[in-house]
């Protein structure tokens, strides 16, 4: 992807009329299924979304979030890990005014090492509770907001982790309670186990995994390389998709451009095209770190129509968390 420079007029002269621009509809939603316009339902969660997800990890500027909400891409994807918790609270302060009105999809890790007990016993169950509650307290505080749409476990590898009783009850508990809307984790393709335990087991609601044209991609921070059996994954997540699950795909432009006809000059947004041509695929996120990057994943579509989240009651950060502790399910 060329990358050129834009001005901060050219930006204001190019945006609609910023956040202002945002209008919702009380009608009936057109679901999008190919392409990158229209709207997509994460599995069967009842989220609508836009099928290109605005991949925030990489921008530190409040004001190219704006732009990418401005042009149709309402739905962000963050983490509790990134940029050390203050692309949180980049969110947040764009979006506050109006939170209702984009999708937020953010991340908790539960890194092993700071398990001492390993997950075992009641220590291992209390060390794994405190960790994630800390950080749901952390994320909703970053984000300044008393809920969030999608929440993931972020970057599972291990089984007795992902699938233990205290890590399922905490997901499972947040969503009864409202705190969440659909629970999830990402993982990339060393760990294809993880997904079709899903699917038989039906836990999650959401699954994050690498995929993009190539089957394979260079990590862009690290130089790590991965591939994967293309047809083995799209079977599993095709069976993922018939159960319902939603399915949000990643390094969707790290295999590269894309052209899918011959003798044309290939581009990112074919790319990305491409993905979401997969009917059991819900969006794919772009991460984005400059205004042409949004431009040319952008609906191109002349108002932004969001439909507001469906109500639900409200919490604060320290009320959720405080909840959490009481609950004996949840202990």
């Amino acid at each position: 992807m060329v990358i050129r420079k834009i001005t901060r007029k050219k930006f204001l002269s190019t945006a609609v009329a910023g956040i202002a621009g945002i209008k919702l509809l009380s009608g009936k939603i057109t679901e999008g299924q190919t392409g990158l316009s229209g709207r997509r339902n994460v599995g069967k969660t009842g989220i609508m979304v836009s099928p290109v997800c605005f991949g925030a990890s990489r921008t530190s500027e409040e004001s190219l979030i704006r732009y990418a909400i401005d042009k149709g891409l309402f739905f962000i994807d963050t983490g509790r890990n990134y940029a050390n918790g203050n692309n949180e609270k980049l969110i947040g302060k764009v979006v506050g005014s109006f939170r209702k009105n984009v999708v937020i999809q953010s991340k908790l890790r539960l890194d092993p090492n700071e398990l001492p007990s390993a997950g075992k016993g009641k220590r291992g169950a209390e060390e794994i509770r405190d960790l994630l509650n800390s950080r749901l307290e952390a994320s909703l505080k970053a984000l300044n907001t008393d809920y969030i749409d999608i929440l993931l476990y972020h970057d599972a590898t291990r089984e007795d982790l992902l699938f233990h009783t205290e890590v399922i009850k905490f997901y499972t508990g947040l969503k009864d309670s409202g705190v969440i809307k659909a629970n999830g984790f990402s993982a990339h393709n060393d760990y294809i186990n993880l997904h079709e335990r899903n699917i038989k087991e039906g836990i999650y609601d959401v699954l994050m995994v690498p995929f993009n044209h190539k089957g394979s991609f260079i990590h862009s921070v690290t130089g790590r390389y991965s591939e994967w059996d293309q047809k083995r994954l799209m079977e599993v997540l095709k069976n993922a998709g018939d159960k319902g699950i939603g399915i949000i795909a990643m390094k969707t432009c790290s295999g590269g451009m894309y052209s899918p006809v011959q003798n044309s000059e290939p581009n990112y947004r074919e790319a990305v095209r491409w993905v979401l041509g997969h009917p059991f695929i819900s969006a794919a996120a772009v991460a984005m770190a400059n205004f042409e990057q949004v431009d040319e994943h952008e609906r191109r579509s002349a108002t932004i129509k969001v439909l507001p989240p469906a109500k639900i009651r409200s919490f604060s950060p320290a009320s959720v968390l405080a909840a959490l502790r009481a609950d004996s399910t949840l202990s």
